[in-house]
């Protein structure tokens, strides 16, 4: 054709009908191709600009033409390989169209990451042997070439953060099959299996050994060992600018370890769910993202539009209904009580040494529901009381409280009237340096509702059983 548009034309039209490279851009992606195939090409315009008008119809088809392309230098090589051809745009022009969708960033693979290490390495290389004077053509090319490498390194990383924060609405997706085909749910997750492990294999885990600065390779220096070489030389040599850069962009690509960590272990948390924790999880996402759209239409211009429009998605999810009516769960008041935490490690210290004297734990004999005699009665208790003089103590409110969780389970026969008994000597005689109050003055013993046993229960707010303190 002898009409064509200029380059900035054509790349306006591009990106007036971005659907047509994007399309093109994932068949690439999915045959693992650097091309795209002219037929592919031809057909996806012809099926987009079918339901455009004349005039932009026939703008589309000029602008998508494979001789404007050529002609416009976005084709940069054509090839004819198995009877057809194949056409190789420029890479400018695709890694553009891939930062307008974040669903076509490229996950980082191991390959890739490693050609990046490589060329930084060479890059430190080539720095080690040369002049630092700004009068040198091969200098001021390698700095070129430094901050061109950085640059690029960098945004390839948060493209590929960006990409895999994404993840939630991918797993969502995944598991969507899981809510409507339960019966293939063996299937399903054999599949999912494979999908999340290759991703994970793949993508994510080689990004994190890559950005972790205490990894060590076999073939030479990490990332931000080759980089703090590089400062170092550059520094020596009182090009503090260009240092100060590198460092400041190493800082930046250490930022980046968490974001992808944090990918990492949703991943890992994904992996271990059922099929419930499957559904629901789909269930949040998908209302999630229904609330999402709701709060992007508030995001305008307009100052006035700051709340969610969501009457019609409260009437159309039942759980909605009467929400604000529920009683809200109380937090727990020792939030950040520090003698909370003090009395938890004490017990904690205590319960500890009571395991370590485990095996001078004394047996009480077993007796049955009827004919105990006194001497059998007494030889528990005397059994049970010296073991309670041998055990470390803690000032508490409630001593008899403190003492049943010990002992239950902890010494074989064990019964709760035996604690009471042996309590009455610990009142006559306690140990050195404590005394035992009695708060609970009435004395009132009820059955407990979990079992036949019997504890004390507090007839005023502020009773309890016995309480423990220091003289």
């Amino acid at each position: 054709m002898s009409k064509r548009f200029s380059t900035l034309d054509t790349t306006r039209l591009l990106f007036e009908h971005p659907n047509i490279l994007f399309r093109m851009i994932e068949r690439m992606d999915r045959n693992d191709a650097r091309y795209i195939r002219e037929s592919d090409l031809v057909s996806e315009v012809m099926d987009y600009s079918r339901n455009l008008g004349r005039a932009d119809r026939e703008r589309v088809r000029l602008a998508m033409n494979t001789d404007n392309l050529f002609r416009s230098g976005l084709i940069i090589d054509i090839i004819k390989a198995e009877g057809e051809r194949r056409l190789v745009f420029q890479d400018a022009l695709i890694n553009l169209m891939r930062a307008c969708n974040a669903s076509l960033y490229q996950e980082l693979t191991d390959a890739r990451l490693r050609g990046h290490l490589v060329t930084l390495r060479d890059v430190r290389n080539r720095l080690e042997t040369s002049s630092f004077s700004s009068a040198d053509p091969d200098y001021t090319e390698l700095r070129d070439d430094l901050n061109e490498r950085v640059s690029q390194l960098i945004g390839l990383l948060r493209q590929n953060v960006l990409r895999m924060q994404t993840i939630s609405a991918q797993l969502a997706d995944l598991s969507g099959d899981a809510s409507r085909a339960p019966e293939k749910y063996l299937e399903f997750r054999h599949n999912l299996f494979e999908q999340i492990v290759t991703l994970y294999e793949r993508h994510i885990k080689p990004t994190l050994v890559f950005l972790n600065p205490d990894t060590r390779l076999p073939d030479g220096s990490n990332l931000f060992e080759t980089l703090s070489v590089m400062v170092r030389l550059l520094e020596d040599h009182d090009d503090h600018s260009l240092a100060d850069q590198i460092f400041r962009s190493s800082i930046s690509l250490n930022a980046l370890y968490k974001p992808i960590q944090a990918v990492a272990q949703e991943v890992e948390h994904f992996l271990r769910k059922t099929r419930r924790g499957m559904v629901q999880y789909n269930a949040m996402e998908h209302f999630f993202g229904q609330l999402r759209v709701l709060k992007d239409d508030t995001e305008t211009l307009s100052l006035r539009r700051k709340w969610l429009e969501g009457s019609d998605f409260a009437r159309a999810n039942g759980f909605l209904v009467g929400l604000r009516s529920q009683p809200r769960p109380r937090h727990y008041a020792f939030g950040q009580s520090s003698s909370y935490y003090q009395l938890l490690f004490s017990e904690l210290a205590l319960r500890r040494n009571d395991l370590r004297r485990k095996a001078e734990i004394p047996v009480l004999q077993e007796v049955g529901g009827s004919g105990r005699g006194a001497r059998i009665d007494v030889q528990r208790i005397n059994q049970l009381y010296q073991w309670l003089e041998t055990l470390d103590l803690r000032p508490t409110g409630d001593l008899v409280r403190e003492l049943h969780g010990r002992l239950e389970g902890f010494i074989p026969g064990y019964r709760f009237p035996d604690l009471l008994a042996a309590l009455n000597r610990l009142v006559n005689s306690p140990p050195e340096g404590m005394r035992v109050v009695t708060t609970n003055r009435f004395r009132i013993l009820e059955p407990s509702t979990a079992s036949d046993q019997f504890v004390y229960r507090k007839r005023r707010l502020e009773a309890t059983s016995l309480d423990f303190t220091e003289e």
